[in-house]
C-alpha cells in the first residue's frame, strides 16, 4: 500500500467517526428539546386545569348563601374530574370585601424525574377571584 493510499484510508475513517460524533450529538440534543417540549406541556395542562378550578371555586362560593367552604369542595371537585390522576390539591377560600378568593396548588410530574430539586415534580399554583353576588338596593324612584 502506498502512502497515499495510507492516508486516503486514515482520513476517510476519522470522517465516519466524526459523523458518528455529530450525529449522536444531534440526536441527543433533539431528544433533549423533545423531552422538555413535552415537560413544558405537562405544566401548561395541569396549570390551565387548575386555574379553571379555582375559578369554578370561586364563583360557587360568590353565589348569594353559599360559603367559602363551598368554593373549597367545589374547586377539589372540578379538579377530580379535570385530572382523575392528578393526586392531591390544596385550596383556601376566603372572603375580602365583596371578592371571593380561591387558591389552589398541586404538583405536576416530572416525565424525567432528576433527584435534586425542583426536577422531582414542578409546583403549579392558580388564584382566582370573583364578586359576591349581592342585592345592591338602588334609589327609589
Amino acid at each position: 500500500m502506498s502512502r497515499a493510499q495510507t492516508l486516503s484510508a486514515k482520513r476517510h475513517s476519522w470522517q465516519s467517526a466524526q459523523s458518528l460524533v455529530e450525529f449522536s450529538l444531534t440526536v441527543g440534543l433533539l431528544m433533549l428539546l423533545v423531552v422538555l417540549t413535552a415537560q413544558v406541556a405537562i405544566f401548561l395542562h395541569y396549570r390551565s386545569s387548575l386555574d379553571l378550578a379555582t375559578k369554578e371555586g370561586a364563583f360557587e362560593a360568590s353565589l348569594l348563601g353559599h360559603q367559602p367552604s363551598d368554593g373549597v369542595s367545589e374547586a377539589k371537585d372540578m379538579w377530580v374530574k379535570l385530572e382523575p390522576g392528578g393526586g392531591q390539591i390544596k385550596v383556601t377560600a376566603s372572603q375580602v370585601g365583596d371578592l371571593m378568593v380561591v387558591s389552589a396548588s398541586a404538583v405536576a410530574p416530572a416525565i424525567v424525574p432528576i433527584p435534586f430539586p425542583p426536577y422531582t415534580a414542578l409546583a403549579v399554583r392558580a388564584r382566582s377571584v370573583h364578586t359576591i353576588e349581592r342585592f345592591q338596593p338602588g334609589s327609589n324612584p
